[in-house]
């Protein structure tokens, strides 16, 4: 005979304080992790709004003891039989004050739609501000501002000119009314220059005029004349090879102009808000109106980091005025289907909406206060909010029709499926937001961006789903599935209990062929999982970011740029090397720098992906004595004393590869110069007093990817050790929560071996490094769901006093329809972002669409039911205080044999 657990109430107060003291743990873990020392805006917080700390330390215990409140309840359900009184009572409390909550709800929303509003005015598009200031790149970045400086980042946008020949007369009158359009007043936002070929000879020639004594204003006037006049060939004094290879190109089809600005774009920028940002576009459009009167160029590109995050700007704002209608007409049409109704599936998309707009709100807040909202996360927030606050929706909506045609009257309808699918979806959503919880311990700010803004988000859509919704059901009753309501629905329970006693659906014998003959089911995952896994272990991924938007203008300019002058052009590496004293004497390099800086250069050069190696003892390449400058030219003794530091003890060395920057490769020959640095001053005694410092495009990759994923190393195991115990409670089982992480991360495998094969082999456009870490993190939250949901019916239908095996089976058959058709709409939801033109979303929305799919479809149906089948009455184990489902001795048949 089966009974239910029942621990005493004092043994659920135990329980109580237990939870409360692992939160609290938890919490001062996740503040030790943030490691305030080095996090700026947690920094900056914590010094500005001290009030407002206190309140967010008196949140977190109230949050534990409201945690450890509700688990004691759940402990204490035991006692009382197969019900669960904190979501009942919440179920009660939503009968008795439904027009209460339903008001509520409506003026929350009136006070957040004027700040939703605002938030893009707290939204940016960089996707910087992650790398933490203690890294080797990070360093080199420091030490070369300060003794190299240079305008500050994002200040600067690149033209390409790109023409059979663009030395010709035709390329020089475009470029020089290019710049003067460019610099006409209000054109251009804070310009402050415009850089070209044409504008360095205009000033070679100016000076040269002044030296022969003409006034500034005839100098210049000459000096455009003879611009004009003349050809970048036949000039007097014509432009020193070693600059002019900066600007044109060794085949002279691409020209270099290069525009700078005073002003660097906002924190939050927008292209269609920032000034700077802006001026991408118009220079744009001057180019293209340019072009349309006088011809020019064959093609022109705006480039460079400014253009680059324009661009993503810009796609984003594209992209989601094409994944909205997508989203929304995939939700529409799948829940129409399932609901066989036209009203049904507006009403969770209309409540999610106004849940929508309540998160946009409270992001705003967020975002001008605590920390920046990255852009890509608004595009997030749109899928993963309509995604899963339809699916809660949804499921507690199908429960209560369930309910209905079991023939209950509404309100005993309204409060099973509270009391039941209630406690589903707030374990789910628990899930999920520890999922993206883990993600704001990152110093990328992309990351946190999501963590939080998702994490809020869902935490909305939960408290929608568990009020306003049944809230609204109460108040429009059946007719929420017009036209099936009213006598057309008494008709339609009737004949779904006739067709369910009559005939088996598909998924009862799914789970019936599964609970018998589990060892099939498992010897076939395990099957599909071992190539999955060397697929997941081994395959490539890309460290490019830039390259995630696959059809903007500046990606495709700085393909041009890297095939034109080369792949290393595009993001050289630094090796900063600091001595003890200076280096400079009557303004030669000393002996000892000029030993040492050779001896570094030499063996840098030798490596295979090293193309070119400057520095003060090769200004153009190629070896020369520094010591002595008098036998160099002046072009030579510039690019020496440049190279050196304004401290004149630290040396600029510049290495250019001959891949792209962010290639394997390239990342690969940054260790090696860095092992390279540390063998050389372990047997150099006089390298061994220098500082030397490996910085630029590469090594900031290669110091982010190494700092990241030790970073979602610790997400990981909490967000798994969190899982585990929120599993844990509300299953009163170890099998059943290991089951359920297990599963989820078959799901992952596979989808993300599937990802590899269609990003690398069939689109080869590559998969973002990032991703996988992100995935892992995404599916153990959105992806757990549906286990959840069939776990926790499981669990129901064994505290009705049915065997383990008859549970599994009609758990599968009464959730089948509702898990597959939310699995269908969630993945119809985030599947949409595979429209979206950033590679990055790309990947995410195939990635976990295939992994919801599969995870519903697939291990939900069969492969849960089998290892049910396996574990028999042994699924059930677990602390003594926490079991749900208890067992007289040989009440049950033993477990199956696989």
């Amino acid at each position: 005979m089966r009974t239910l657990s029942k621990p005493g109430s004092s043994q659920a107060r135990w329980i109580g304080i237990l939870v409360f003291l692992i939160v609290i743990s938890l919490g001062e873990l996740l503040a030790l992790i943030l490691d305030y020392q080095n996090n700026f805006y947690l920094r900056q917080y914590v010094s500005d709004n001290l009030s407002a700390t206190i309140v967010i330390t008196v949140g977190l215990l109230v949050f534990a003891s409201g945690t450890a409140f509700i688990v004691s309840k759940l402990g204490a359900a035991g006692a009382a039989g197969a019900r669960v009184p904190a979501f009942a009572r919440i179920g009660s409390f939503v009968g008795r004050r439904y027009k209460l909550i339903i008001v509520f709800w409506i003026l929350l929303f009136a006070v957040s739609l004027p700040l939703s509003q605002q938030l893009s005015q707290v939204v940016t598009s960089s996707t910087g501000g992650g790398q933490s200031g203690n890294s080797e790149s990070a360093r080199a970045q420091n030490l070369m501002a300060q003794e190299f400086p240079h305008p500050q980042a994002n200040t600067s946008a690149i033209i390409l000119l790109q023409g059979s020949d663009v030395t010709d007369n035709a390329t020089k009158r475009f470029t020089l009314d290019l710049e003067k359009k460019l610099l006409v007043p209000g054109a251009l936002n804070s310009v402050e220059n415009v850089t070209s070929v044409y504008s360095l000879e205009r000033a070679v020639l100016t000076a040269f005029y002044l030296q022969q004594g003409a006034t500034p204003a005839a100098a210049q006037y000459q000096a455009n004349q003879t611009l004009w006049s003349y050809t970048l060939s036949t000039y007097p004094i014509p432009i020193p090879p070693a600059i002019l290879q900066n600007f044109i190109s060794p085949d002279n089809m691409v020209m270099i102009v290069l525009v700078s600005f005073s002003k660097s774009p906002g924190s939050f920028g927008s292209a269609n808000t920032d000034p700077i940002l802006k001026n991408v576009v118009s220079m744009r459009n001057i180019i293209s109106q340019l072009k349309g009167s006088e011809g020019g160029p064959s093609q022109t590109y705006v480039t460079g980091d400014l253009a680059t995050t324009a661009d993503s700007s810009l796609g984003s704002e594209k992209d989601l005025g094409l994944i909205e209608p997508v989203t929304i007409g995939a939700i529409l049409i799948l829940a129409g289907l399932f609901f066989f109704a036209i009203a049904t599936p507006f009403v969770p998309l209309t409540i999610v909406g106004l849940a929508l707009m309540i998160t946009e709100g409270g992001l705003y807040l967020i975002g001008k206060y605590i920390i920046p909202i990255q852009d890509t996360t608004t595009t997030f927030l749109f899928t993963i909010m309509l995604g899963v606050g339809t699916d809660y929706s949804i499921f507690l909506m199908a429960r209560y029709r369930e309910e209905r045609v079991e023939g209950h009257d509404k309100a005993q309808a309204v409060q099973t499926s509270v009391t039941w699918s209630g406690e589903s979806i707030a374990t789910s959503a628990t899930t999920v937001i520890i999922a993206f919880g883990a993600m704001t311990i990152s110093s990328f700010t992309l990351l946190r961006s999501i963590g939080v803004g998702l994490g809020f988000g869902v935490l909305i859509a939960l408290l929608v789903s568990l009020t306003l919704i049944p809230s609204f059901i109460l108040v429009a009753g059946d007719r929420i599935f017009w036209p099936r309501s009213g006598k057309r629905f008494e008709s339609y329970a009737v004949k779904a209990r006739k067709k369910r006693s009559e005939r088996p659906g598909y998924f009862r014998r799914a789970a019936s062929f599964s609970v018998k003959r589990p060892g099939l089911v498992l010897g076939l995952t395990l099957l599909i999982s071992i190539p999955a896994i060397y697929i997941s272990l081994t395959g490539v991924t890309s460290y490019d970011f830039t390259a995630g938007l696959t059809h903007a203008e500046s990606v495709d300019g700085l393909a041009v740029l890297e095939k034109s002058f080369g792949a290393g052009q595009i993001g050289p590496t630094q090796v900063l090397v600091q001595f003890p004293i200076s280096i400079l004497t009557n303004g030669n390099l000393t002996q000892g720098a000029q030993a040492n800086l050779e001896n570094l250069s030499w063996n840098i050069s030798s490596l295979s992906n090293v193309e070119k190696l400057t520095g003060p003892t090769r200004p153009d390449g190629l070896p020369v004595d520094a010591t002595n400058m008098t036998g160099l030219t002046a072009q030579q003794r510039l690019a020496i004393l440049g190279s050196i530091g304004s401290d004149r003890r630290t040396a600029l060395v510049t290495v250019l590869f001959v891949e792209e920057p962010f290639t394997p490769k390239s990342l690969d020959t940054v260790n090696q110069i860095r092992r390279l640095v540390t063998s050389l001053q372990r047997s150099d005694a006089s390298l061994a007093q220098d500082t030397i410092l490996v910085g630029g495009a590469s090594a900031s990759t290669l110091d982010f990817s190494n700092e990241t994923v030790s970073q979602f190393n610790t997400m990981r195991v909490l967000t798994v050790a969190a899982i585990f115990l929120v599993l844990l409670v509300v299953l009163g089982s170890y099998p059943l929560a290991i089951t359920g992480i297990l599963s989820i991360g078959l799901s992952i495998t596979w989808a993300y071996a599937a990802t590899l094969l269609f990003f690398n082999n069939v689109l080869q456009s590559g998969v973002l490094f990032i991703i996988p870490l992100v995935l892992f993190l995404l599916l153990y939250g959105i992806g757990m769901d549906y286990n959840i949901f069939i776990l926790t019916r499981i669990r129901e239908e064994a505290q009705k006093g049915k065997e383990t095996r008859q549970a599994v089976v009609d758990a599968v058959d009464r959730t089948g329809g509702i898990i597959t058709a939310l699995a269908l709409i969630l993945a119809g939801a985030l599947g949409s972002l595979v429209l979206s033109s950033n590679r990055l979303l790309e990947g995410f929305g195939f990635a976990i669409a295939l992994a919801v799919v599969l995870d519903a479809m697939v291990v939900r149906t069969y492969l849960v039911p089998a290892i049910m089948s396996v574990l028999g009455q042994r699924a059930w184990w677990g602390p003594n205080r926490l079991r749900r489902v208890r067992f007289d001795k040989k009440s049950e048949p033993p477990a199956s044999n696989p």
